[in-house]
């Protein structure tokens, strides 16, 4: 098998190297003569700390030796354990230098925040940049970064708010972001002003160790605000957001829309996403007010998530004002108000003549479910299926005979109840 693999070209022991970590790769250099210097033509190195300690001297040293004159990607991850001697700055400068296209660099050790290197202001080859942790976003007015069209900014920390907006608009042809911010990253004002940015992530950390209240007005709560111009957008997740959140009111592209838990909207946030197709919601209170007079026009699929909210009627709005939908979820919290029910003097257009699917997660059977329940099935002609995943602590057959009571104006549609929920959100996915 040795002679076998030893007989390959070297092109082909290349591609197998990369299939293995790096270290396995350099490791190579003890079968003979001719596998010393294979390995140091790889495309690709990643190094991550193994908890030894010794990660950054065999960096440095496997860096000196590698020949390639193409580097596509570079991966370094450092772990509290590591020495914190290393040189970081020489080790992506010799990346830059040789045109590397993928560049992902975790400092998670105990040494102060690291710069990056100047020479990483202006490299032309950079296509996807990935820094987590230990490191300092500090980018001078002269800045271009022509080829950059994946950006994670992970847990970092920002010399001031004009280095997060020249990094931003030094990418003109940034398409995708990932935004998770630490407490202590120096900014009070998060600006995304990226025109031609198509996905973005943004997660905010809690600004003190206490749950945000929704609705809660205390300016000392707040941790600043963000601002989002990007009219180019398809899709957006904006996730435990307790800043002041503002969209602009004109991305006329969005087709997934993933908010969960955006605590301080402003009063036109709603309206922004009205263009969505597929939508993810987790209504908070200050959300409520402008439910009634967004529409939705091509909203098709609608993931509802109620939790500390009166929800009845702002559902009722959403549905009376997306009259494309085809398939909705409603996952009701344990925690959630029980309004009361008043029925619509109109029935929504996109159950008389769209919905198809309908789940409800978290049924319990109260009188309010029970009566927009009956409502939905009475009322929906074009539904194919309705799936209730009941609370465990009710009466299951109990309330399972009281749902197949129910009259239904589509008598093709399956009711099913299923044992475990099948629809699972992480984040947010989708069912098509």
């Amino acid at each position: 098998m040795e002679n076998r693999i030893c007989d390959l070209p070297d092109d082909l022991i290349l591609e197998i190297m990369n299939f293995i970590p790096t270290k396995d790769a350099v490791a190579t250099t003890i079968l003979s003569k001719r596998w010393r210097l294979i390995w140091t033509m790889l495309p690709t190195l990643e190094y991550k700390d193994s908890g030894s300690g010794t990660i950054g001297w065999f960096v440095e040293k496997s860096l000196q030796l590698h020949k390639a004159p193409k580097l596509e990607r570079l991966a370094i991850e450092l772990g509290p354990h590591s020495h914190v001697d290393v040189d970081v700055e020489k080790c992506l400068e010799n990346a830059v230098n040789r045109g590397v296209h993928e560049l992902d660099l975790n400092l998670l050790w105990n040494a102060e925040i690291t710069s990056f290197p100047k020479s990483l202001h202006t490299c032309d080859t950079l296509v996807d940049l990935v820094l987590s942790n230990k490191i300092l976003v500090d980018v001078p007015s002269q800045v271009d970064l022509p080829s950059l069209l994946y950006l994670s900014l992970i847990d970092v920390v920002y010399k001031d708010e004009d280095s997060l907006a020249g990094l931003l608009s030094s990418s003109s042809v940034l398409h995708w972001l990932k935004v998770q911010r630490r407490k202590d990253d120096n900014l009070t004002n998060f600006t995304v002003k990226v025109s031609s940015l198509k996905t973005l992530y943004y997660k905010s950390a809690w600004p003190m160790d206490e749950p945000v209240e929704e609705g809660d007005d205390d300016d000392d709560d707040l941790i600043g605000s963000l601002v989002i111009d990007t009219p180019a957008l398809d899709d957006i997740s904006l996730i435990t957001v307790c800043e002041d959140c503002c969209l602009i009111d004109n991305m006329s592209c969005l087709d997934e829309a993933n908010i969960s838990h955006v605590i301080y909207p402003d009063d036109k946030f709603l309206k922004s996403l009205s263009s969505v197709k597929h939508l993810y919601l987790c209504l908070t209170n200050p959300m409520v007010g402008s439910s009634n007079d967004v529409k939705f026009s091509r909203l098709i699929e609608f993931y509802f998530l109620t939790k500390t909210v009166d929800w009845l009627e702002p559902l009722m709005f959403f549905l009376q004002n997306s009259a494309q939908l085809k398939f909705l979820t409603i996952h009701t919290e344990h925690e959630s108000p029980s309004p009361p029910w008043n029925q619509p003097s109109s029935i929504p257009g996109c159950l008389s003549s769209h919905l198809e699917l309908f789940v409800w997660n978290n049924y319990e059977g109260r009188d309010d479910e029970k009566q927009l329940l009956s409502y939905i099935l009475a009322n929906s002609e074009c539904l194919k299926r309705a799936e209730i995943n009941l609370i465990a602590t009710c009466n299951l057959e109990e309330r399972q005979k009281e749902i197949q009571s129910m009259p239904r104006i589509s008598t093709s549609s399956r009711l099913l109840f299923p044992t475990q929920m099948n629809l699972l959100f992480n984040g947010y996915c989708y069912r098509h």
